[in-house]
């Protein structure tokens, strides 16, 4: 590979010079801040809030096929493998999305920047951009990277940006490959991993759009066939039907995430994203496939699902799992899961239990010790929340299994992760 560290470092000069944002550079944290190792500060592991599990949905891809929305959403799904984006002679391409909430970045990086054998490469040139105006105006640039290979696998490429204002819409643009040959031009294949994005996002409002009869279809094919899906949302509790697959779920702001199986005991997991329009996007795995993206269409034409016999008005809480959001790496109960714990606490009192254990479930991040540990704690707290509301103390505990039980595996990108972090209700 040939490096020009001249151009770039005169690039770097000028960018500073404008008052505008850092060139990207490598660290070996992944995903903590180096700037926090540079200043003598232990890093600190910091969300991903560019994630289509943290409720970000696709809008819209410049310069590629139309159904190729699947690549933009392979971009944010938390899983820094490499992803075919396109050729360079496509190049530059474009990805939109908007975000659940209003969100003030202060980090971006890039993880896994390999090079590969043949006429394949990493992308060189990415530059993020924000709105807060809508999907097609008021874009400003926030970082800029011009990417070199990595030494190692846990190397990434971050950019640091200046404070501003929030963001409701994040556009990326890619342009150029690290090492294009001679004679490579127009015929090379692009390659990328992941964008992380660090920040702040104000809470998400609750959304009440899980509801009714719809038509799954792939995102940017929205004339096509699609796969009638039928659900119930009773506050924050969401049932439902996807073709013979029964499943049911918790809501969290914008999003809803749910397991269910059809009648031969087949799985089935989904993350459904609430897009602000009255609709929702959603990532589905079947019978252990991969996840699919997939957009809900209303369609006046659709017919209910072949598992769609109505179950009882009142949904039970008893052996099922509820999502409840915590901060990372720790027991504190976000806000937005304060609704969840009031619909749990009274549908509790409704199943009128003798016993309730509240068993806690982590992803496999991190060590086995610390996440049997993380996995109680997290329980706890939500028995304490409970009792808080008036749940009788001796009639509940808590345990904790960490991350022995997961319920997809392996939990590689966040959407898997985010359906094995959980908490299940076990009555008796």
């Amino acid at each position: 590979m040939t490096t020009r560290p001249n151009a770039v470092l005169l690039t770097a000069l000028l960018i500073a010079s404008l008052g505008a944002i850092d060139l990207g550079r490598p660290t070996e944290a992944y995903p903590p801040l180096a700037s926090d190792r540079e200043n003598g500060q232990e890093p600190q592991a910091e969300v991903d809030l560019l994630t289509f599990a943290r409720g970000v949905v696709f809008v819209s891809q410049e310069g590629l096929a139309v159904g190729s929305a699947g690549r933009a959403l392979l971009s944010i799904d938390g899983d820094p493998y490499r992803l075919g984006l396109t050729t360079d002679a496509a190049l530059p391409v474009a990805f939109a999305y908007k975000l659940p909430a209003p969100t003030t970045f202060h980090r971006f990086a890039v993880p896994g920047v390999q090079e590969w054998p043949g006429n394949v490469t990493f992308v060189k040139s990415v530059v993020v951009m924000g709105s807060s105006e809508g999907p097609d105006e008021g874009y400003r640039t926030l970082a800029e990277f011009e990417l070199a290979t990595h030494a190692s696998h846990q190397e990434v490429t971050e950019a640091i940006v200046p404070p501003g204002d929030p963001v409701r819409w994040i556009k990326i643009h890619f342009d150029g490959g690290i090492n294009i040959g001679p004679g490579d031009e127009g015929r090379t294949n692009i390659r990328f991993t992941e964008l992380i994005g660090n920040g702040t996002q104000e809470t998400p409002p609750f959304s009440t759009v899980f509801d009714g009869l719809w038509a799954f279809r792939q995102a940017e094919r929205l004339d096509g066939p699609g796969i009638p899906i039928a659900l119930r949302q009773d506050g924050t509790t969401i049932r439902g039907c996807y073709g013979d697959y029964r499943f049911t779920g918790t809501v969290n702001g914008v999003i809803a995430r749910a397991n269910g199986e059809d009648s031969r005991g087949r799985s089935a997991h989904l993350v459904l994203v609430a897009d602000g329009n009255g609709a929702f996007q959603g990532s589905v795995s079947l019978n252990g496939g991969r996840f699919r993206p997939l957009t809900a269409v209303e369609d006046p034409a659709v017919e209910q699902p072949s598992c769609a016999p109505e179950e009882p008005a009142e949904p039970r809480v008893c052996g099922t799992n509820a999502y409840i959001n915590f901060d990372l790496d720790s027991a504190a109960i976000r806000p937005e899961s304060e609704a969840v714990l009031r619909d749990v606490f009274a549908r509790l009192r409704s199943d009128a239990a003798e016993r309730v254990t509240i068993v806690g479930h982590t992803s496999t991040e991190g060590d086995e010790t610390y996440n049997m540990d993380l996995s109680r704690r997290r329980a706890e707290s939500v028995v304490r929340a409970l009792v808080e509301l008036g749940y009788d103390s001796a009639t509940i505990s808590a345990s904790g299994m960490g991350e022995s039980q997961p319920l997809v595996s392996p939990d590689a990108s966040e959407t898997t992760r985010e359906l094995n972090r959980r908490v299940e209700i076990s009555c008796s």
